[in-house]
């Protein structure tokens, strides 16, 4: 038992300097890592304050990247709640380029990180104005009804809708189309709703939809052109020319009789401020003479328009 004791006597009293030494230095290193500084790189939300009337239309990053020091022990818990505001409430219209800087960072007080370093640098931003306007709707179709129909007429409501967005992208919409309607194989009249489809995620409707459409169909339809006289009502003095016109008519392929000039009526009336002149240029009126079957239409007329002449007097 001496013979052991003695034997750790000599070990511990062996270069006991160096040995105190290694303690001391162990000792040191110990607390500098427990409370020592340090660095570490944390990704944050990049959110904006902009005024109420004005919107960013360039591409932008949602995040960036900070560099905070602190202590050990604070880098090395969970992610503090950070978050760069970029504020551009006295911001006017047009591009900015915005320096990212570590006061923009919004950290707490408690938290034992400060912010050295901001990546990127520096943001470009274009602000445009907000504004409105009305445009018409466009209704496209899905499609062809059954092989013996056709579309007549799409009614639809409403017929136009107010958009709101950036400057650039209001003034670049002129109509705004919906979801098509389908069609395929439908062989009588139908409704549905359909909702705007605008690729643009800027742009807000006024109403936002849907859109309520009904779509008349009917019986195919063949297109004929009667020549029918023109007749000159309120003055015999005048005299039409031509004498007659070309009028187009979509007749559905089950009507089976013969149209001829007798079932239409195209008639001018000599405007009064025009009764002092030789001659004036009138627009027809075109109807017809007969009860027209269901989808029979009067698609137009040629010429549009004919040459009221004041006929020679008699001597």
């Amino acid at each position: 038992m001496t013979a052991i004791l003695r034997l750790i006597r000599e070990i511990a009293l062996k270069n006991w300097g160096l040995k105190l030494t290694s303690i001391l230095l162990a000792f040191a290193l110990w607390l500098m890592v427990r409370g020592g500084q340090g660095e570490r790189v944390f990704t944050v939300p990049l959110t904006f304050s902009i005024p109420r009337d004005m919107e960013i239309v360039n591409d932008r990053p949602s995040l960036v990247e900070i560099t905070a020091q602190g202590t050990l022990p604070s880098l090395s818990g969970t992610q503090p709640d950070l978050i760069y505001n970029i504020d551009l409430l006295a911001a006017e219209e047009g591009e900015s380029t915005v320096a990212l800087t570590p006061a923009g960072v919004r950290i707490s007080s408690g938290s034992g990180l400060r912010v050295v370093r901001v990546s990127p640098a520096r943001v470009t931003l274009v602000l445009e104005r907000v504004i409105s306007k009305d445009v018409p709707i466009r209704i496209p179709v899905n499609g062809k009804p059954a092989q013996s129909s056709e579309i007549y007429e799409m009614t639809f409501q409403p017929e136009i809708v107010s958009i709101t967005g950036p400057r650039s992208s209001v003034n670049s919409i002129q109509e705004v189309s919906t979801d098509p309607v389908p069609v395929a194989g439908k062989d009588r009249t139908f409704d549905a709703r359909v909702n705007f489809n605008i690729p643009n995620d800027d742009i807000h409707t006024s109403p936002v939809g849907p859109v309520s459409v009904s779509v008349e169909l009917g019986p195919k339809r063949e297109l004929h052109t009667i020549r029918v006289p023109v007749t000159v009502t309120g003055e015999d003095a005048y005299a039409a020319s031509p004498s007659s016109i070309t009028v187009s008519v979509l007749v559905p392929v089950t009507f089976k009789e013969e149209l001829t000039a007798k079932d239409f009526q195209a008639r001018v009336t000599v405007p009064d401020p025009e009764l002092a002149k030789d001659q004036a240029s009138v627009k027809p009126a075109v109807e017809m003479t007969i009860e027209p079957v269901y989808g029979m239409t009067i698609t137009g007329f040629k010429p549009e328009e004919v040459l009221l002449q004041r006929k020679a007097r008699k001597k």
